[in-house]
């Protein structure tokens, strides 16, 4: 059976990136969404405010309030059938203290790292209502288990990637080595300014980072270096199928969108071996380097750069591995899931 999948829309999430983009590869399932937002009138968010001070997750908005009353009007409609919020950690409010586990299995994708679990979520205790819950990365299963929930209700689906958008292009060979960062949340700035400054007498070697603009400062005079705050999608993409290799330096991550969409385009990875980051690389397409080590990863970005056969051999590489992380692969797993469910 389909289950009804629910989730706050903002500006963040771009039309091909994103665990949104996983509701386009299940047709049968309903949805409900609403803007992450909050209300307008100063009684709309007084009410938010307060809500938020009882609500399973600490980081609701007025958008998941309204989502929740939405979902409790399909089911008062008579909906049956799973519940599965996209964004658990998020937007779940107090579905948890109405729902009927029996009728309505609730399904809780979880995306923030096992550090952050605890300052997200309220109610811990409410976690043996859940039917199943979704981990991204196996470094979060321990968080669950130790909070009751038993083994055969946490289920690790990995982060899905859109080839057919996010997908190598021919472009012509300079004898420019592109080195790309992308991103803000947990990113490890310091590091990543410290090794680009390292390689500024590298000349074939030039990097591009798309990051947030209160990190730009940072960065100021570097003649290696071109630092983007803002990105249109097709930039964004034209900046993934140039590059030779992503660097993703982190200090924690579950799943990373910029390392499915960087492979799915062909671009090596070099990467400090955090979090969830090896179980969506493979030794063939990627570089772990270990944490805080700036020395590894600068020769690590050296070796790859005078190595063409090698750079030549991960990048085809790196696109075959993102083939397995089609969200196609993640859509047929959650469908034996929903269906287990609701048999």
């Amino acid at each position: 059976m389909p289950a009804l999948l629910a989730y706050t829309d903002d500006a963040l999430l771009a039309r091909h990136s994103g665990y949104h983009v996983i509701a386009n590869y299940l047709p049968d399932c309903e949805k409900v969404v609403t803007p992450r937002r909050e209300p307008v009138s100063w009684t709309g968010r007084l009410k938010s405010k307060v809500l938020r001070r009882l609500a399973f997750s600490r980081w609701c908005a007025g958008g998941s309030f309204e989502m929740e009353a939405q979902i409790n009007a399909r089911i008062a409609a008579g909906y049956t059938g799973c519940v599965h919020y996209l964004w658990c950690d998020r937007d779940l409010a107090f579905l948890d203290r109405r729902i009927n586990p029996s009728s309505h299995p609730l399904i809780g994708t979880f995306h923030q790292c096992a550090d952050i679990l605890p300052e997200v979520i309220r109610r811990v205790s409410s976690l043996w209502k859940f039917a199943a819950i979704i981990i991204m990365s196996e470094t979060q299963r321990r968080w669950f288990e130790e909070h009751g929930v038993e083994v055969d209700r946490i289920h690790r689906i990995l982060h899905g990637v859109d080839v057919d958008y996010f997908r190598p292009a021919e472009l012509a060979k300079d004898d420019e080595f592109r080195v790309l960062a992308v991103g803000g949340t947990r990113r490890n700035f310091g590091l990543l300014q410290s090794v680009a400054a390292t390689l500024q007498q590298e000349r074939a070697i030039q990097f591009e980072v798309v990051g947030p603009t209160d990190r730009k400062a940072m960065f100021g005079g570097m003649n290696n270096l071109v630092y983007h705050d803002r990105l249109s999608d097709a930039d964004l993409l034209s900046k993934y199928q140039s590059a030779s290799c992503l660097l993703h330096l982190i200090e924690d991550s579950t799943a990373n969108n910029v390392v499915n969409e960087a492979l799915a385009c062909g671009a090596a990875v070099v990467s400090e071996c955090h979090g969830g980051v090896p179980e969506y690389v493979t030794e063939d397409c990627a570089v772990l380097c270990s944490p805080g080590d700036g020395d590894e990863v600068v020769n690590a970005i050296k070796r790859l750069a005078r190595d063409d056969r090698r750079l030549s051999e991960m990048r085809l590489a790196a696109r075959e591995h993102a083939m397995t992380l089609d969200w196609r692969h993640s859509a047929i797993q959650l469908e034996q899931l929903y269906s287990g469910l609701s048999s």
